[in-house]
């Protein structure tokens, strides 16, 4: 077992969700990055392009989506093919307001970087409803 990590950050939407991290240095737009049906990262270019996002621990800088992205990401959620949580750096308001209406719990403003700490594969915690994530570092074999 990998070491273990706390991150103290804020909270943009409670709750508290467990799985697996799926780390983007990209930006994301709900309403363009992730095919709504799928769930699958489809914006050309996209570090994260053909990866799905669906039940995963997205951590990624911030969101880039427009007034239309909370829509977006409350469709994915009624798909089945949200993120069980989302870990920003910065919280974008339209990526606050599409979690909270989609029921998906999301921490910001850490006091270390998360793109820094956090890699894919990591089994992350996110306790949103006390502003702090837990990361299980994934084993090094």
């Amino acid at each position: 077992m990998g070491k273990t990590i706390v991150l103290h950050g804020r909270s943009a939407s409670r709750g508290r969700a467990e799985g697996t991290a799926l780390v983007s240095s990209d930006m994301v737009a709900f309403g363009g990055t992730p095919d709504l049906q799928t769930g699958i990262v489809r914006e050309p270019g996209h570090c994260l392009l053909g990866e799905n996002i669906a039940g995963k621990v997205l951590v990624y800088p911030t969101g880039k989506g427009s007034t239309g992205d909370p829509y977006s990401c409350y469709f994915l959620t009624k798909y089945g093919n949200a993120p069980k949580a989302i870990i920003n750096r910065t919280a974008n308001p339209t990526t606050v307001v599409a979690a909270i209406i989609s029921g998906i719990p999301m921490v910001y403003g850490f006091d270390r970087d998360p793109l820094q700490v956090i890699a894919t594969g990591d089994n992350i915690l996110v306790d949103a409803d006390n502003g702090t994530v837990t990361i299980q570092k994934r084993s090094q074999s």
